[in-house]
């Protein structure tokens, strides 16, 4: 088998990875929105109901990162194998890697997860930054009811831990690019 064919199969099977972990993204935000809510709901009538609220607010964060983890890495994988098999073929036969790099967030730009700020911001940008800040909006007023309402300082302090260490370690792996320069690290000179 020779070397495009090879290229194109893992071309298909990175293409067939995000299309998964973009569906399963937007199973788990209607999921978690749901959910959300519900708790939202049962916390005007029952202050418990925050402390599944919060926890719910934090592992749904966490969950929603590492699908973004993975599309950020087929996203890397497939422009490789495009730019190669176009290296190959002596043309832009795929422009696929192009499209996504104009349209919904430049790849190998510095961003927060994938939401480019500036110039390049875009609507996917918006929407990403708008789950983020809905998901954080729902864990401050879990926090805030449990901290007055219910009085639970040791809960508090303790998800307040789990919020910066999850927190400092998303920004150690996504704002200062250490994933993607990992990857870089491996294909870079391969093009």
């Amino acid at each position: 088998m020779d070397e495009i064919n090879l290229l194109e199969k893992q071309l298909n099977r990175m293409r067939s990875m995000n299309r998964f972990y973009h569906q399963q993204f937007l199973l788990d935000v209607r999921i978690f929105l749901v959910v959300g809510l519900i708790f939202l709901y049962f916390s005007f009538t029952n202050n418990y109901s925050n402390y599944l609220l919060n926890l719910s607010a934090i592992f749904g964060s966490v969950l929603l990162a590492f699908h973004a983890y993975y599309l950020i890495f087929s996203r890397h994988y497939s422009e490789y194998l495009e730019k190669r098999i176009n290296k190959l073929v002596g043309s832009d036969v795929f422009i696929t890697h192009k499209l996504e790099n104009n349209y919904m967030f430049p790849i190998n730009d510095k961003k927060i997860v994938v939401a480019k700020i500036g110039k390049n911001f875009s609507w996917f940008g918006f929407v990403t930054l708008f789950i983020t800040f809905f998901g954080l909006s729902l864990y401050v007023y879990s926090l805030y009811n449990i901290y007055f309402l219910i009085q639970n300082k040791l809960f508090t302090y303790f998800s307040v831990f789990i919020f910066l260490i999850t927190f400092i370690i998303g920004y150690w792996w996504f704002i200062k690019n250490i994933g993607e320069k990992r990857l870089k690290d491996a294909y870079l000179n391969e093009v």
